[in-house]
């Protein structure tokens, strides 16, 4: 006769409890939203008490936070692949097109990485970290273009305008406010918007 599978309170051990919540925590994200994900429906998830998950992540907010720290740490390896082949330009449309796939395949997670529940005196040392590392491939890449230290005001600068630009219109895409229009790839609206984007800048006054 066969036995069902065991559940996790059946098997797990404070070692790997919370790592199994964090996972089951990113599978839910992406299910239910950023504003509706619960600790106990986590917990649920997992099959362990609501009392064995608050033993690893004191609260919701913790547990979020791990999350979005896991987000940035993704989105920075992910920016640390970009192509070091192409020059000028380009580094930043391939830098960019990386950054809106990434959104796009985790949407819930990028609007929870950049949501209203984590201020600059409420993030964690952690998830402060993993949010410079990620800002840190984008200025790498800006200070390779302009082949500048990527600790000058200037290359920070300019990281902080690229950001501010992808960020939008990845935002503006995820949010619906924008759709790709039919038939267009992802790295040509990019590509076509990034232009648009310099033209407003080299027009005559």
């Amino acid at each position: 006769m066969a036995h069902p599978a065991p559940r996790a309170r059946d098997t797990y051990h404070v070692g790997n409890l919370a790592p199994l919540l964090l996972s089951a925590a990113r599978e839910m994200l992406e299910e239910v939203g950023p504003t509706k994900l619960s600790q106990r429906a986590v917990a649920e998830r997992v099959g362990v008490s609501s009392a064995a998950a608050y033993h690893h992540y004191a609260n919701r907010a913790e547990l979020i936070g791990h999350l979005a720290a896991q987000g940035f740490g993704e989105l920075a390896q992910a920016l640390s692949q970009r192509d070091l082949r192409w020059t000028g330009i380009d580094k930043l449309r391939d830098a960019s097109l990386i950054y809106f796939r990434f959104a796009r395949s985790n949407p819930a997670l990028y609007q929870l990485m950049f949501g209203p529940e984590f201020t600059t005196g409420e993030m964690t040392p952690a998830l402060t970290a993993a949010r410079e590392k990620a800002f840190g491939e984008l200025k790498s890449t800006i200070a390779e273009i302009l082949q500048r230290d990527p600790q000058t005001a200037e290359v920070r600068r300019a990281a902080r305008a690229a950001w501010s630009f992808i960020h939008g219109l990845t935002s503006l895409v995820i949010h619906g406010v924008l759709q790709i229009p039919p038939g267009l790839s992802e790295g040509r609206f990019l590509n076509d918007t990034l232009q648009a984007f310099g033209h407003l800048f080299q027009s005559k006054q």
